[in-house]
């Protein structure tokens, strides 16, 4: 996908990016600690450490994210699947990062940009009844 095409995006998308990015982030950081406790249990069991120790866990307390873009508010059509007439519109927010490329090629004026501040925490988990 060219990167014009890419660059104004729903802003759902930017924050599933983010979202996706956290949580790809957590499990390799959850896999290397898997990794290290398996080396860890190795070498207790064939004698080479002395110490029962587990490895750290790693964790991301929370993420917050700030972002600086332009928003724009667009009508989707919403077409009735029998005659195909037009029955509403239903608004979908773009969103265009705000750096120095975009503001340049798009001519944006930094002053009308928008600030979407985010934060994913992480939650325990709920309990299984059983």
């Amino acid at each position: 996908m060219p990167t014009d095409e890419w660059l104004a995006r729903p802003l759902k998308e930017f924050i599933r990016t983010v979202a996706f990015s956290v949580a790809e982030g957590q499990e390799e950081l959850d896999r290397r600690s898997m990794a290290v406790q398996r080396e860890i249990d190795r070498d207790i069991e064939d004698g080479s450490l002395a110490y029962d120790l587990d490895a750290s866990w790693l964790r991301f307390a929370d993420v917050e994210a700030d972002l600086e873009m332009t928003l724009s508010i667009e009508g989707r059509e919403i077409r009735d699947p029998e005659t195909n007439e037009i029955r509403g519109y239903k608004p979908v927010v773009s969103a265009v990062p705000l750096n120095h490329r975009t503001a340049d090629e798009y001519d944006l004026d930094a002053e009308i940009a928008s600030e979407v501040r985010l934060r994913i925490a992480p939650v325990p988990p709920e309990s299984r009844s059983r």
